[in-house]
């Protein structure tokens, strides 16, 4: 499997485990989680080989390249702004997560607007680089950051804190049917794979996955997912981490170095993450300008021969992002991300596979014509 794709799945999935998504499948801990994420695994690993599959037969083509040489302008328009608002989302429930936790655990007394517009500062630097460079950028970052994610859940696994007894209760809630929000918001870890609506730009020689890598990532998506619901649990149990917006926050501030420079894990672990999340939100939004680009261009728009429609879309998602983060609360965060995940990405999926599937019964209409 491609490393540039590896990273695309990794940092989304990796991203999105100090997310809604822990107290997501905490609250559903009860009520079918475990099976919710037997049947993510399942469907997750099935949606990536489907979705590379798909694109690996357009070559060096995004989603928008696709449906212009597919699809009519009247079905081509809407899909692609639907998904560049959904995936401006993505990024932007991000912002405002991560925005939370810094002002949460590290700098309290932080004006809201000046942490938003640090964010702005640097994920509209990365926002406007070449799609080739993010992946760069990715591969650095994911290299230097991953090391430490993985020590702290090495840590959490063999602290002596540990309460295997609530995992072991967690695992007998297996006879229970599996939780829709519990599954839909797993299913958001898992689905990487769709940024190549964009990214597939880069990838002018997409192969199929093979049978070992789907055995790899396979591996990969259990351990992550059995990770971001079970270790919480193990050091937090099941009633207080319910009334948590950010379980592993909780769970690393749980943890400590005897003899470390830094006592606190939680420090490593939310500047690891805070990488990864910089990186997540560059994607989402650098694919969220691809598409609107795709569809809305101003030609005469322009100042000093410089068109601004672009600085024009990212004025907007700044003013967006500025009056959205200053007035959602926590709970208000839980609840639009919730509605999301249950409503949004359920469609999302549904329709990029079915514009694939079009498109490549159309591509093959057109072969099969010129060959005649």
């Amino acid at each position: 499997m491609n490393r540039f794709l590896l990273y695309l799945i990794l940092i989304n999935m990796l991203t999105n485990m100090v997310s809604i998504t822990p107290r997501l499948l905490i609250l559903g801990s009860d009520s079918g989680t475990i099976l919710s994420l037997v049947l993510v695994i399942i469907v997750g690993v099935a949606l990536t080989y489907l979705l590379v599959n798909l694109f690996s037969r357009f070559p060096g083509q995004g989603l928008p390249e696709i449906l212009r040489a597919t699809a009519p302008k009247w079905v081509a328009t809407p899909v692609l702004l639907f998904m560049a608002v959904t995936w401006y989302f993505a990024g932007l429930f991000t912002l405002i997560i991560y925005t939370f936790i810094i002002i949460r655990f590290l700098t309290p007394e932080t004006s809201i607007y000046i942490v938003v517009l640090t964010f702005a500062i640097v994920v509209t630097y990365g926002v406007l680089m070449m799609t080739k460079n993010i992946l760069y950028m990715g591969e650095i970052i994911f290299i230097l950051v991953v090391p430490f994610i993985i020590f702290v859940q090495i840590k959490g696994y063999s602290d002596p804190t540990l309460g295997w007894d609530y995992i072991r209760v967690a695992l007998t809630h297996v006879n229970h049917l599996p939780d829709y929000s519990a599954f839909t918001s797993s299913l958001f870890i898992v689905v990487g794979t769709a940024n190549l609506v964009i990214f597939n730009r880069v990838f002018t020689n997409l192969k199929k996955p093979s049978a070992k890598g789907m055995v790899l990532l396979t591996a990969i998506f259990t351990f992550v997912l059995a990770t971001t619901y079970l270790l919480p649990i193990g050091f937090g149990g099941f009633d207080a981490l319910k009334n948590s917006l950010f379980p592993w926050i909780m769970t690393s501030d749980s943890m400590r170095m005897k003899y470390g420079v830094i006592e606190r894990i939680v420090f490593i672990f939310i500047g690891a993450f805070l990488a990864l999340g910089v990186v997540s939100m560059v994607m989402h939004w650098h694919i969220s300008m691809q598409l609107l680009s795709s569809v809305i261009y101003f030609k005469r728009f322009t100042l000093k021969s410089v068109n601004l429609t672009t600085p024009l879309f990212i004025v907007i998602f700044w003013i967006v992002a500025m009056i959205m983060t200053k007035r959602l609360t926590t709970n208000g965060l839980f609840g639009i991300v919730k509605m999301y995940d249950d409503v949004v990405v359920p469609v999302l999926l549904i329709l990029l596979v079915g514009c694939l599937l079009f498109a490549k019964k159309g591509a093959a209409s057109k072969w099969r014509a010129n060959k005649k």
